[in-house]
């Protein structure tokens, strides 16, 4: 069958929409295609200030009419995205069997017991034709697990379906970074979330440089890390917990950073943005088992080349290649894992890892809105 995912980061940049095709019953994938679309300004600006604690508005703005308009506005985005995809391939809506869409994480307290992705389920599987799953987390959560990282259960899938079943481990440099981790015998043995990647570096971008991105970490390079800040940094708790844990702008937000910032003036521009590529490369690290003999990258730090750079030279003897190695574009991993867990949702199988996220079980995840 064929099957669509669709997924957008905390990077806010857009929605990238992947059809890939799978045999129900071995599992066995064939990648199709991905389309990628920005947002709008407009819209991105909104999903950053709904993604602030507390969301940053005028006093006039009624924040809940904000909030479903700006569900509307993203469904619409995504729907497009899934159009165009659908035209490139030269696909209908009939020749796909569903369209498992990720939304746009507002919150994620797992501690807290809720996570909110935003969008109109109904509403996208009207405007595209094709049966939608969406809201994978909750049921993770539900079950005492942190709803994330979800993608792990694929990376196995796919991997095993390539051969690959050495010690290996699949790096997500994306708002935030995570790590799945096989076995020799090909199976997840662990993973989780690692802590920031481009979010911050993003923010910093726009703030001191007014870029929406340190494009191929050419600002980082540049800069020198400052050993002073880079400690601020870790002492965030979350680094200092073991797995299962998932993390987000809840914990990493835009105030927290400022604080962090509070005794830096003296500190250029650039060697801020080294010290934030730094804090990357060693969340990343700290969490890299030692017996990982190969690092596949995947997200839109796999672009970055100064960030890739300094992984090779902390992760070794680990090699740390691209996953386009593995046949899948870097900026497709995660629109593509929606699709399976899509999938997995119409088969009845899970598609949680209990050791990566902590639920007590595994379990089918998502909710289904119909086209028809």
């Amino acid at each position: 069958m064929i099957a669509l995912g669709a997924m957008s980061g905390t990077s806010t940049d857009g929605v990238d929409v992947a059809a890939v095709q799978i045999d129900p019953d071995s599992q066995e994938m064939r990648f199709l295609g991905v389309f990628s679309a920005e947002f709008p300004p407009e819209l991105k600006q909104v999903l950053l200030s709904l993604q602030e604690i507390p969301p940053r508005f005028a006093p006039n703005i009624d924040p809940i009419a904000t909030l479903l308009q700006a569900r509307k506005d993203l469904t619409d985005q995504y729907a497009g995205a899934v159009n165009e995809l659908l035209s490139f391939l030269g696909l209908d809506s009939g020749d796909v069997r569903v369209l498992g869409a990720h939304g746009q994480t507002l919150r994620h307290r797992p501690d807290l017991g809720y996570t909110y992705q935003m969008l109109d389920g109904a509403l996208l599987a009207s405007q595209t034709g094709i049966d939608v799953v969406h809201d994978f987390r909750s049921k993770d959560i539900a079950l005492g697990g942190q709803g994330a990282p979800l993608v792990p259960a694929f990376h196995q899938a796919w991997l095993n379906g390539k051969g690959v079943y050495d010690q290996t481990a699949v790096l997500n440099l994306g708002g935030f970074s995570n790590l799945t981790v096989l076995n020799g015998q090909g199976q997840a043995l662990t993973g989780g979330d690692c802590g920031p990647a481009n979010c911050l570096m993003d923010l910093w971008a726009q703030r001191a440089f007014s870029l929406p991105m340190d494009q191929d970490g050419e600002i980082a390079a540049m800069g020198s890390p400052d050993t002073d800040l880079l400690e601020r940094f870790w002492a965030h708790p979350f680094f200092h917990q073991s797995w299962p844990k998932s993390t987000g702008r809840d914990d990493f937000s835009a105030q927290w950073f400022e604080q962090c910032l509070a005794d830096s003036n003296q500190l250029s521009s650039e060697d801020i943005m080294a010290t934030l590529l730094a804090l990357t490369v060693r969340a990343v690290k700290s969490c890299l088992p030692v017996l990982v003999e190969q690092v596949y990258v995947c997200g839109g730090g796999a672009r970055n080349s100064t960030l890739i750079g300094q992984l090779r030279c902390e992760c070794a003897p680990a090699d740390v290649l691209p996953i386009e190695n593995l046949g899948l574009p870097a900026q497709a991993v995660e629109a593509t894992a929606f699709a399976w867990l899509g999938v997995q949702y119409l088969l009845n199988l899970a598609g949680n890892c209990p050791t990566v996220t902590g639920a007590s079980r595994p379990a089918v995840l998502g909710a289904l809105h119909t086209a028809k």
